[in-house]
């Protein structure tokens, strides 16, 4: 059986391979491509529960490897961001981050306590954080598109750098919440966990920079490494930062975000780009691999559990859930309602909510499989959605 799995996929990525450009004609993306071969794997294997070897006794395993990927890109996307741009359109990226974001977080808190009456406030909240973070990887062709605006498409990629991080602490908090309903959180113990999450993670990031960045110019000089192993070089860096950030109860999807900005800002444009452009191919293989391992997965968690409730909320989550607080949170800017709802449409969910999903289906929480099936569904919706509404809002800067 694992044979078949590992031919399936393997011809998977060859045929891919070799009609990416057809794809991407009729608006099919890497991520919608491979989550239908999972969904295609899971029909051939025999029926398995959620319970068994195939589903909960290793899945929890390869955690790690998601994260790092999740890691990956978020270093990337920071270190292709233009700082000069995003000094005079900060604005944007604030509003979203820490006005859009709450609203969004509340409204779906709010919704989700309403439809799904059997999850208690906490467990609703789990859904809502889970399904909060946006993953610009899912929106790549806004982000490539140079007739995108650049004040949008470095917004968005920031946005989703850091919207990550900052819904970390939120979502530990209401982890420990409920698998310990009894727990009493004071004021000063969530502070606590934001300065862990938020300012070490900071402190981390710039320290291991200023080791990292001189060691690679110094190597530089001396031709110590060569070009067939430059993509081992930012992969190497973003798993030590974000593996340190972590060890210490930090949040390495900060680390590693930060990090990248400064690597934009203290690198030379040509060693970057060939460094960043190297590791990023690596990155785009594994994460097709977890989209096959999340389609696969679909079939035993949403599939079996999905009604008109679940597939209601999805839809919310995907569209109004997002939008209008982020149409509200940017009214008073100078942008136009065009641009305002590019905003307001590109939050996918990505790798971020599923790592936190995958979380949630690690422990011994009441109703978590509902919870996993709720934001499995809504990620689902997410992926062809935005990847097919992708490249048509795209264009249509062109004309």
């Amino acid at each position: 059986m694992e044979y078949f799995v590992l031919a399936t996929v393997g011809l998977a990525f060859l045929a891919y391979s070799i009609s990416i450009r057809q794809l991407e004609v009729v608006e099919v993306t890497g991520p919608m491509f491979f989550v239908l071969i999972g969904m295609l794997i899971a029909f051939f294997i025999p029926d398995v529960s959620i319970e068994s070897k195939y589903y909960s006794a290793d899945l929890s395993k390869l955690l790690p490897l998601i994260e790092l990927t999740l890691s990956i890109f978020l270093f990337t996307d920071a270190a292709k961001t233009k700082l000069s741009v995003l000094k005079h359109s900060f604005q944007y990226p604030s509003l979203l981050l820490f006005l859009a974001l709450p609203l969004t977080l509340f409204s779906g808190i709010v919704v989700a306590s309403l439809m799904f009456t059997e999850l208690t406030l906490v467990q609703a909240s789990l859904v809502a954080i889970i399904l909060t973070p946006t993953d610009a990887a899912l929106s790549k062709g806004i982000l490539n598109s140079k007739h995108v605006p650049e004040n949008i498409r470095e917004g968005i990629n920031t946005e989703s750098g850091l919207n990550d991080g900052l819904c970390v602490p939120v979502f530990l908090l209401l982890m420990l919440l409920a698998q310990e309903p009894a727990t009493s959180i004071s004021i000063s113990s969530v502070a606590e966990i934001f300065t862990r999450e938020l300012g070490l993670a900071i402190i981390i990031a710039i320290t291991a920079m200023s080791i990292f960045i001189p060691i690679i110019k110094f190597a530089m000089q001396r031709h110590y490494f060569s070009n067939n192993t430059s993509p081992f070089l930012v992969i190497g860096m973003v798993i030590a930062i974000f593996s340190i950030a972590q060890s210490v109860h930090s949040s390495g999807f900060i680390a590693v975000f930060v990090a990248g900005l400064i690597f934009d800002r203290f690198t030379e444009q040509d060693l970057r780009e060939k460094l960043v452009e190297d590791s990023e191919h690596i990155a785009d293989f594994i994460g097709l691999l977890i989209w096959c391992l999340f389609g696969f997965v679909c079939s035993y968690v949403v599939f079996p559990n999905i009604n008109w409730q679940i597939t209601l909320f999805a839809m919310m989550s995907v569209t109004i859930l997002r939008i209008i607080p982020v149409m509200l949170s940017l009214q008073f800017t100078k942008l136009k309602i065009k641009d305002r709802f590019t905003f307001a449409w590109f939050g996918p969910r990505g790798l971020a909510s599923i790592v936190f999903t995958m979380m949630v289906i690690d422990t011994e929480i009441e109703n978590k499989f509902q919870v996993a099936a709720i934001a499995m569904t809504t990620i689902l919706f997410s992926v062809f959605i935005h990847g097919m509404s992708t490249k048509p809002i795209a264009d249509s800067y062109s004309n």
